[in-house]
C-alpha cells in the first residue's frame, strides 16, 4: 500500500499554450501562481517554461487532498484568475496521483531544470514504473540531482508525466547525455509510448 502522504496528496497539471508566442502569458502565470499558492490546503507547486516549445508552460500543484482541491477550484476567485491566463493562451487541465516519489535532495521549488517524461502505457503498468525507477536510480548519485516523482492520471490509467528535476543545468545535461541514462530511457518504449520535454521554472518578476 502507498504511504499515506501519497494516498492523501493529489497533483493538478495545467498545460498552456500560448496562441501567439510574442504575447507569452508570463505575467499572468505569475498573479495566477501566486494567487494559488495563498489557498488552504495547497502544498508545493511550481510553473515551467518549456524549452524548445515557444509559449508552452506547464503549471504543476499538489494539493492535501481531493476536497481542498476541489474547493480552490470552486471558489468564486478562481475563474477571474484564470482568465487572466486563458487570455492570451489555450490551457488542458490533468489530474493525477504519484506512484512513485523518492526522497527529494532538494525540493522542485528550488529545482534549475526540469524534465517532464510524458508516457501513455497500454500495457504492463507495473513494468513501466519499474524501468522509470530505474531511470531515476541512474540519477540519484550524481552530482546535482534533486528528485524526482512519477505522477499516473486520475482519468486515464495509462497516461503517466514523471517529474526529475536538477539542482543546476549543467548537472541535468551531463546526466541526460550518460549511456546509463539513454539505456533505461529507451526501455520505457518498450511498454508505452514516451515524450520527454525539457524545462526550466518560470522567472520570477
Amino acid at each position: 500500500m502507498p504511504p499515506r502522504d501519497l494516498v492523501n496528496r493529489v497533483t493538478a497539471l495545467q498545460h498552456f499554450t500560448a496562441a501567439d508566442a510574442d504575447l507569452a502569458p508570463a505575467a499572468g502565470l505569475r498573479a495566477y501562481a501566486r494567487h494559488r499558492e495563498d489557498l488552504r490546503g495547497f502544498d508545493d507547486g511550481i510553473t515551467l517554461r518549456l524549452i524548445g516549445r515557444p509559449g508552452g508552460y506547464v503549471r504543476l500543484e499538489q494539493w492535501r487532498g481531493m476536497n481542498a482541491l476541489l474547493k480552490a477550484t470552486h471558489d468564486d476567485s478562481f475563474l477571474p484568475h484564470l482568465a487572466s491566463v486563458t487570455a492570451l493562451a489555450a490551457v488542458r487541465h490533468e489530474l493525477a496521483v504519484s506512484v512513485g516519489r523518492m526522497p527529494a535532495a532538494a525540493p522542485l521549488t528550488d529545482a534549475a531544470r526540469v524534465v517532464l517524461v510524458r508516457a501513455v502505457v497500454e500495457s504492463e503498468p507495473a513494468r513501466f514504473e519499474m524501468d522509470f525507477g530505474a531511470l531515476v536510480g541512474s540519477c540519484v548519485t550524481a552530482g546535482g540531482y534533486g528528485g524526482s516523482d512519477l505522477l499516473r492520471s486520475v482519468v486515464d490509467p495509462r497516461a503517466y508525466t514523471g517529474v526529475l528535476w536538477w539542482q543546476d543545468p549543467e548537472s541535468c545535461d551531463r546526466i541526460l547525455s550518460t549511456s546509463a541514462y539513454l539505456d533505461r530511457r529507451t526501455k520505457l518504449t518498450g511498454t508505452a509510448e514516451v515524450t520527454e520535454l525539457h524545462a526550466l521554472p518560470l522567472e520570477s518578476e
